[in-house]
């Protein structure tokens, strides 16, 4: 893992996952049309959410399966934010997939360093 005094986007694994999420309420209108073209809305949102998962960081202690799942996340998330022209353009379930996934990957962090997790009714 590499050691950075500054980073644009973060560095850090649950604070990574968190700047994602903290997106989330950023989709504007997605009924708006958008002004360019080849992007769509949730490309667009994509683009700026996905910018904190290039330095994620993942442990090498933790289950080959959380591992797994999170590169598998990074990669995916940053291939609908990143992958102009070379993927399909993401639609609403991606999206909802995504913040889904970033949250269900932050229970399973937590329950890695044996904290009870609940989870949540309102969200």
């Amino acid at each position: 893992m590499s050691k950075k005094k500054e980073s644009e986007f973060g560095q850090g694994l649950t604070y990574c996952l968190a700047l994602f999420l903290s997106h989330q309420n950023q989709i504007g209108n997605l009924e708006a049309p958008i002004a360019i073209p080849f992007l769509n809305r949730y490309r667009t949102w994509f683009n700026g959410a996905s910018d904190h998962l290039y330095d994620l960081q993942i442990p090498a202690s933790f289950p080959s399966s959380l591992k797994t799942r999170l590169n598998q996340f990074q990669k995916k998330v940053l291939t609908w934010g990143h992958g102009f022209g070379s993927s399909p353009k993401p639609v609403k379930k991606d999206y909802e997939w995504s913040i889904a996934e970033a949250q269900t990957l932050l229970m399973k962090i937590d329950k890695v360093f044996g904290v009870e997790v609940v989870e949540a009714t309102w969200k």
